[in-house]
């Protein structure tokens, strides 16, 4: 049952662009969070890096509310998702339109943690 929501929202999301999706936290974890940082070797249930993991809805709101700040600007998770030395993901970096869909979901409120 837990997967359900995320096929849900990629079946929703297709045929979008990516400045279409809403910024909610459901499409922050599951298309952005959970593909690219949630992965077994990374920041999952299983591995728990740095304490935090995307790779389920519970367990990163929970972590996201340790990262999230009152604005992007004072966002830790926004902070590495643009940092020079310490850039998460390392090895592929999220695409802009990403990164700008985070800050306007944490300026918005981050709705849904």
């Amino acid at each position: 049952m837990k997967f359900l929501l995320p096929a849900v929202l990629a079946v929703a999301a297709c045929g979008t662009t990516p400045d279409e999706r809403p910024a909610t936290a459901e499409v922050v974890v599951f298309s952005i969070l959970a593909p690219s940082c949630g992965q077994v070797q990374c920041h999952s249930t299983t591995t728990n890096l740095e304490g935090y993991a995307f790779d389920t809805f519970d367990a990163a709101k929970d972590s996201l509310r340790q990262l999230v700040g009152p604005t992007a600007a004072q966002s830790e998770l926004v902070d590495v998702l643009h940092s020079d030395s310490e850039r998460m993901p390392p090895d592929s970096p999220l695409a802009e339109e990403d990164i700008v869909l985070i800050e306007t979901w944490i300026d918005s409120g981050a709705q849904g943690l």
